[in-house]
């Protein structure tokens, strides 16, 4: 064999030692046409993972802020603020007709406040709608007249009876649950109340002692009066109010479907235009048909608190008088603890009052109506994103990286949000605690992703 055989099989053997080389290293630069094209459709891959992953998780937080802004207890007040604002502005313009400037100004607000709470009307009617036709397609059972064909009827009835088999159970699990949770706060926003009444009588009676017998009889009496008046707040009572309103809200699905109906009808009528029927017809049924029951609720609720710690209409209310018979006979600074005491208990028993007849009101009308069945269906929406999201990763530890920094925080987010908003939260408080719930998470997820990738010598994924 000449020298020359030998070189060409050197040179042979040296190519495919390269070509191995750059085949199990891909840090290695790419010499071969072949290689290059094989490097670029690899990078052009890892740049289309990377812009799923951030199209994905972009998605996932929008989808999740509109889900919860959209929840019929945050947008219901936000109904309520914006209508306020409206009134303000109406006022102003009133008082500025004369200032072309100002009156433009706020006309605009007017206008552009009251868009947003016709929006929000519309979407609280929707969510209303498709609360109690999702409950009525669980838990109800359906005749189906509408049909005119037997067999169709027939067949129709079969797979209805196996899907209220699969999901009527599950359905009032949750609407009870919902129910239990949402009581519970009442229940212990009363009970901290109650400490506070307990210790402020408590201290009543203790700078009582000194007194004449005849004024501590009058403090005496007081107290009994008070004790009367407390009975409005026991367990048993709170728990005859709840059923009362349950009660109230009995024919609310039924209600709320003949309005669902009148509106599609409504569409029919051709003497009147869709858009002025539209206009019409965009208030928030289910708080509408309620309001007036929960008005009276809460004036009752606000009259009992009235009677311990009296009103601005001139009522004194029971502790007041109380501390105004105890106050000629203490300290200055016995007198601050007092009235300090008393302060702080008002406040916490006005505040479980308005658990109970306000937040809990419009909690269980919209458990009633089946909110919370569908607000957890809602979030199964971002399980599916979130499958996208680690679908669209490459490899395994991407994966996991993505699972942990930034699918699993933004469904707990959520999740935390739901129950908050059903522990009786407000809307805007359960919504910043949900979206810090999903920040905190996800910076956690990404400190022991990074541990995780060091241990295996690999960066994380931006």
């Amino acid at each position: 064999m000449s020298y020359n055989s030998i070189d060409n099989i050197n040179m042979n053997l040296s190519r495919y030692k390269d070509l191995a080389f750059c085949a199990n290293n891909k840090t290695a630069v790419a010499t071969n046409p072949i290689d290059k094209l094989a490097q670029k459709v690899d990078e052009e891959k890892k740049k289309k993972h990377n812009k799923t992953a951030i199209a994905v998780g972009s998605s996932v937080v929008m989808l999740s802020l509109l889900v919860t802004i959209l929840n019929p207890k945050m947008s219901s007040k936000w109904i309520e603020k914006l209508r306020a604002t409206q009134a303000k502005a109406n006022r102003q313009l009133e008082r500025s007709k004369g200032d072309l400037l100002k009156s433009k100004f706020y006309k605009v607000i007017s206008d552009i406040v009251n868009a947003g709470s016709k929006f929000m009307s519309m979407v609280n009617n929707l969510n209303s709608v498709k609360d109690t036709y999702y409950k009525q397609l669980c838990t109800e059972d359906k005749a189906f007249l509408s049909v005119h064909n037997m067999n169709r009827r027939k067949q129709l009835a079969k797979v209805d009876k196996v899907f209220r088999k699969i999901m009527q159970k599950p359905h009032e699990a949750i609407t009870r649950w919902g129910d239990i949770l949402a009581k519970k706060t009442v229940t212990s926003s009363y009970k901290s109340a109650g400490k506070k009444m307990d210790n402020l009588e408590k201290l009543i009676r203790k700078y009582s002692d000194e007194l004449p017998v005849s004024k501590r009889n009058e403090i005496n009496e007081l107290l009994s009066q008070a004790t009367s008046n407390r009975q409005f707040f026991t367990q048993a009572n709170l728990d005859t109010r709840f059923a009362k309103q349950e009660n109230l809200m009995k024919n609310l699905n039924n209600d709320i479907r003949n309005h669902w109906s009148d509106y599609t009808h409504g569409f029919r009528n051709k003497y009147v235009k869709n858009s002025e029927h539209i206009h019409n017809n965009l208030s928030f049924w289910a708080q509408d048909l309620m309001q007036a029951d929960r008005d009276i609720i809460e004036k009752e609720g606000k009259t009992a608190v009235d009677k311990l710690f009296g009103n601005k209409d001139g009522l004194k209310g029971t502790y007041r008088e109380l501390i105004e018979k105890l106050s000629d006979n203490l300290a200055p600074e016995e007198k601050g603890i007092l009235e300090k005491a008393c302060r702080k208990t008002e406040k916490s028993l006005r505040n479980a009052n308005k658990n109970e007849c306000g937040e809990y009101f419009d909690k269980k009308r919209d458990l009633i109506l089946g909110s919370a069945p569908t607000d957890i269906l809602s979030s199964a929406i971002f399980l599916g994103l979130g499958g996208v999201a680690l679908a669209s990763a490459n490899d395994r530890d991407k994966r996991i990286s993505r699972l942990i920094t930034k699918v699993f925080p933004v469904i707990a987010g959520l999740g935390t949000n739901i129950v908050l908003t059903t522990m009786l939260f407000s809307g805007s408080k359960s919504l910043l605690l949900g979206i810090g719930a999903s920040i905190v998470l996800s910076l956690i997820g990404s400190k022991i992703d990074k541990i995780r990738l060091a241990a295996k010598n690999k960066t994380p994924e931006d």
